[in-house]
């Protein structure tokens, strides 16, 4: 078993960094697959629960998205949203029942929200214009006229989450007994919650330096700080979801790891916080 999640692991990791490293329209395929992957699983649970959630608009919505956000990030969003709860209102118009019609509306249209708005961030993220103040980092993001400064962001963003989730896992099975939020997620405790901060902290000064964010030492720690914290929410945010639903894992794509939803949950809230923390440096002049 441990053999097999370490083979996974490598896949996942080869999956998101290639990608990341060629940025622009590689990036965007890459996150428009896991979009995709993710809706399915998403939707297959809620018809396991017995819910009949609109599959088809929710693809092609969740497409919509993660297309228009390659094209221009981020400011056909609200326009978007708009078209996406006119379309998800229409579906349950035309059933001959209306019965459960609420309900299967909500959830589609909070899971399309849910997965993809999140990856649209990622590719803006990707694309955040400047350089870095590492010289490799600039390189490598010049063979394929990419940004930088938008590489060094992405990597901080894997690098902390990952880290967070791994030091949170180990210290929670050797030191941890009290549940941090046991009727959400059980297998979580105040211990391994705190070393994933830490282990954010530091990992958001190491990997600034790595990748060359023009930040200082504290507001590197800061970063990986709020990283964590995100990072941890938004694997919180997936368990209730699960719990609510009486599934173990979103999906079985990934041997040893469940699906591609039980991969990117953190993911899904640290590209939206990180995107929005560089956004505000910038502006104030810290990045």
């Amino acid at each position: 078993m441990l053999r097999q999640r370490s083979i996974s692991a490598i896949g996942i990791v080869l999956f998101a960094a290639i990608p990341a490293f060629l940025g622009g329209v590689v990036f965007a395929i890459a996150m428009l697959v896991i979009a995709l992957v993710s809706l399915h699983e998403l939707i297959s649970s809620y018809r396991s629960a017995g819910f009949a959630p609109f599959r088809r608009t929710a693809f092609i919505a969740g497409a919509a998205i993660i297309l228009i956000g390659a094209i221009e990030p981020l400011k056909a969003i609200p326009w978007l949203i708009i078209a996406l709860l006119v379309a998800t209102l229409v579906v349950p118009m035309v059933r001959s029942s209306l019965e459960g019609a609420l309900t299967d509306w909500s959830l589609s249209f909070a899971g399309i929200i849910y997965v993809t708005l999140p990856l649209t961030f990622a590719i803006g993220l990707r694309g955040f214009a400047g350089n870095s103040s590492q010289h490799w980092v600039n390189t490598v993001a010049g063979w394929f006229d990419s940004s930088g400064k938008g590489l060094a962001l992405v990597g901080i963003v894997f690098a902390v989450t990952w880290f967070n989730d791994t030091a949170a896992y180990l210290a929670g099975r050797s030191f941890g007994k009290s549940k941090l939020v046991p009727t959400i997620s059980p297998g979580k405790t105040r211990v391994g919650a705190a070393a994933g901060l830490i282990a954010g902290a530091l990992t958001g000064m190491l990997a600034a330096w790595i990748f060359g964010l023009p930040v200082n030492i504290a507001l590197a720690a800061m970063i990986g700080f709020l990283l964590a914290i995100a990072g941890q929410l938004g694997d919180l945010a997936e368990s209730l979801i699960k719990r609510s639903l009486g599934v173990k894992d979103m999906g079985t794509l990934i041997p040893g790891h469940g699906g591609m939803l039980d991969r990117i949950d953190a993911l899904l809230f640290t590209f939206p916080i990180t995107y929005a923390l560089a956004e505000l440096f910038t502006r104030i002049g810290w990045m």
